[in-house]
């Protein structure tokens, strides 16, 4: 997670995003960044360039969202460690994310197959 917010902070900077929220599953971490608590010696210089790095944007917030909250990101995570290329989906998203967003709405696939509609032809949910 300490190398995602790094990534996450530089993207949003190539991406010319001023205002967002930064989201993570380390309670340490999140509480380290939101100055609650002081970092652990292993991650303090991590931490501390990516406070500095987030005086470059107009609003960065750094909230905690529990691993069960939080499975579509997970998801994503586990699957980008297959990927060897650097992929970016700004306009359109992936299949596969949307699938791990299907799986965690309980609004059903209706709903999620209208907001993206070109993904669910065969589609078999969890």
């Amino acid at each position: 997670m300490v190398e995602a917010v790094e990534f996450g902070l530089q993207f949003e900077k190539e991406m010319v995003i001023q205002e967002f929220i930064l989201e993570g599953d380390s309670l340490v971490l999140i509480n380290a960044l939101k100055d609650i608590s002081p970092p652990p010696s292993s991650i303090v210089a991590v931490v501390y360039g990516s406070l500095f790095a987030s005086h470059d944007f107009r609003q960065v917030e750094f909230s905690h969202v529990r691993r069960q909250g939080n499975r579509p990101a997970h998801f994503l995570a586990k699957h980008a460690l297959g990927i060897d290329n650097f992929s970016v989906w700004i306009e359109e998203s992936s299949c596969f994310l949307e699938q791990a967003l299907l799986n965690d709405v309980e609004l059903g696939q209706d709903w999620v197959s209208d907001l993206f509609p070109v993904c669910f032809g065969g589609l078999v949910t969890a």
